[in-house]
């Protein structure tokens, strides 16, 4: 999967190149356009905000075993 993000210049796609990690919940990514005459870096900063309440798990679905004849 590629992140990606419309240039601010151009509006072309601007592919993440790099990522920092700042803490357990934000990161800064680093951008660059594919419009080759434009070329234009850009920094984005991505922040998680967790919920007021907790999500409860969805339980797993079963398992069905499979079986080959010979």
């Amino acid at each position: 999967m590629r992140f990606t993000i419309a240039c601010p210049h151009c509006a072309t796609r601007g592919i993440a190149r790099a990522t920092q990690k700042e803490s357990d919940t934000v990161w800064m990514i680093d951008f660059q356009c594919d419009n080759v005459t434009c070329g234009h870096t850009y920094r984005t900063r991505l922040q998680m905000f967790p919920p007021d309440f907790p999500i409860p798990r969805r339980s797993r679905p079963g398992t069905i075993a499979l079986q080959f004849s010979e």
